[in-house]
């Protein structure tokens, strides 16, 4: 077969789950395929027929006008295609692509449909025009876990016997460290001079990171000496301002750190360097940082929320993110007991190493052979 992927989220939306997403499922595929033939779309909209040696180039930082840039389509003339593969919630997939053209899309969530006030204006318009005649049109969809599965049966009206379950992983950089060496590099590069408590994935209201400041705020006290929390992402949009202004205001500017955007190389550093990982999330249709987090051995605390039980299971400790005080409890809970952090850690790698990216690639080349 001739396979088209659209490899744009890898090289614009890098630091997104969907730009991490397609840089490993394209590697991973070019790795195991020796009976198809490759053409990934590259910025803005170009062909670039690659083979199993061919490394591919990520983007240093996302792109803002990503959801706009995507919709510039192919020339899907040029080599033929079999196959098509939309990675980024099938937007962008073009109306007027060949009719004979197999599509596949992955469908990580469906947030502009069940949390629309947490979007950005770009995105939901896109998506709440885009995405039912997407899952309509498209020939087979991989969901990013059973719960966006669940979501696109019951409010798409998706048939069951159309959507594949593929999950993510963690990359290959995340993997256990000496918690010394990475507390030394976070210190001399970042500036996070005391313990930590770390939380990755950006600012969108969903994230529930008011919840998290108030908890910490609420836990001060019976934390280590000089305890801070480290919110990592890039600045602006969603709660961002109204945390600074929170943070500011109970005086815990020295306590709450705010890094801005890290760069990958970093973040194996700044994961295992933490105390513990908590991701007090609403909603995900999968949830990839705390998968990295138990990847590099480090105890994690969890909402129950969504798909969030699917990837942690009995590798971290959930709570419910409704329930009073309910945070709080659970990370005094893990924060003071080391027998406990140890449990975790130890149940977090064994958890971590149930996803692979090979696993993933080769379901989802099945997925390409089954249209085929």
């Amino acid at each position: 077969m001739e396979i088209g992927i659209d490899a744009r989220a890898a090289i614009w939306y890098r630091g997104s789950g969907i730009g991490t997403y397609t840089y490993q499922l394209v590697r991973g595929l070019l790795a195991i395929d020796l009976l198809n033939n490759y053409h990934l779309v590259y910025p803005p909209a170009r062909w670039m027929e690659v083979h199993g040696d061919f490394q591919l180039m990520a983007g240093e930082s996302k792109n803002r006008g990503f959801w706009q840039d995507v919709q510039a389509a192919p020339d899907f003339e040029e080599f033929g295609l079999d196959l098509y593969h939309v990675p980024q919630n099938g937007i962008g997939l073009p109306p007027s692509r060949p009719r004979y053209l197999k599509t596949v899309v992955t469908i990580h969530d469906l947030i502009p449909l069940v949390l629309p006030q947490t979007c950005s204006k770009t995105y939901l318009r896109m998506a709440l025009q885009e995405l039912p005649q997407i899952v309509e049109e498209a020939d087979y969809i991989i969901a990013a876990s059973f719960h966006t599965k669940e979501d696109l049966i019951r409010i798409l009206g998706v048939r069951e016997d159309k959507i594949a379950v593929i999950y993510e992983a963690a990359e290959p950089i995340y993997k256990p460290m000496c918690h010394e060496t990475a507390r030394t590099y976070v210190r001399e590069q970042m500036g996070i001079l005391g313990p930590y408590i770390l939380n990755v994935g950006g600012f969108s209201r969903r994230k529930n990171l008011m919840g998290l400041v108030r908890s910490f705020r609420e836990t001060l006290t019976e934390l280590p000496t000089g305890c801070q929390l480290v919110l990592v992402g890039g600045g602006g949009g969603g709660s961002y301002e109204e945390l600074r202004l929170l943070v500011d205001e109970w005086g815990l500017d020295k306590r709450v750190l705010f890094p801005g955007f890290v760069p990958l190389e970093s973040m194996p550093y700044l994961y295992s360097g933490a105390e513990l990982f908590v991701y007090p999330s609403l909603y995900e249709g999968f949830g990839l940082p705390p998968l990295e987090a138990m990847a590099c051995g480090v105890p994690v605390v969890a909402s129950n929320a969504s798909s969030i039980p699917e990837v942690v299971g009995r590798g971290g400790l959930l709570y419910d993110p409704y329930g009073t005080d309910s945070l709080s409890e659970a990370i005094l809970r893990v924060m003071g007991d080391e027998l406990l952090k140890g449990l975790l850690a130890e149940r977090g790698l064994e958890q971590s190493a149930r996803f692979s990216w090979p696993k993933a690639a080769m379901e989802t080349w099945m997925v390409y052979q089954s249209l085929a």
